[in-house]
């Protein structure tokens, strides 16, 4: 009698230990893939694909600013991305920096905008050295221009901060851009 006892309470015991391992193994994988879904965002420009690694996508919207110096501002959040060739041809193309009307139109904080003589930017390409400048010395907002080969690709980090200096910087001070990526 002991014996069908402890044998039914094993069979109960094996059939709720596989139904919570599939359990833990389906739930394990939406939860990956929704999360994959929201970190990574698609833009395709037509013949290239830009791929944003993060929530955000490729929308720069800083708030609550404090200055800092540069040694911190390249340890600071980054935007990465990559930019996808696809295609059997060369194509040129450009990175730009572009205002975020839209968002600043929402948060209702045009009189805060930081003026791009007070940020710094820094942009890696690939496994290079990054290289910072003032937002202000980009041409046109453009931070970058290159021609990428067929089937290829390149990553990208970008980095933004408030310059450390004489400067008085509102602490609810705004910047909100815009990164495209734009064939020519």
């Amino acid at each position: 009698m002991y014996q069908k006892y402890y044998r039914k309470h094993m069979i109960k015991s094996a059939i709720i230990i596989i139904f919570l391992f599939a359990f833990a193994i389906i739930s394990t994988y939406y939860i990956y893939n929704s999360f994959a879904n929201e970190r990574e965002q698609d833009i395709d420009t037509g013949k290239m694909e830009a791929v944003f690694h993060s929530k955000a996508g490729n929308k720069i919207n800083l708030t609550k600013f404090t200055p800092v110096t540069d040694a911190v501002g390249l340890s600071s959040t980054a935007y990465d991305f990559t930019v996808k060739n696809g295609t059997k041809e060369n194509i040129k193309y450009k990175i730009v920096l572009e205002t975020n009307e839209e968002q600043i139109k929402d948060d209702n904080c045009a009189n805060n905008t930081i003026p791009n003589e007070l940020l710094k930017l820094s942009l890696r390409v690939d496994h290079q050295a990054p290289k910072a400048m003032l937002l202000s010395e980009y041409s046109n907002n453009i931070l970058y221009e290159d021609t990428l080969e067929p089937s290829s690709e390149e990553n990208y980090s970008i980095r933004i901060w408030a310059i450390n200096n004489d400067f008085v910087i509102d602490k609810d001070s705004h910047y909100h851009a815009i990164i495209k990526v734009i064939e020519e």
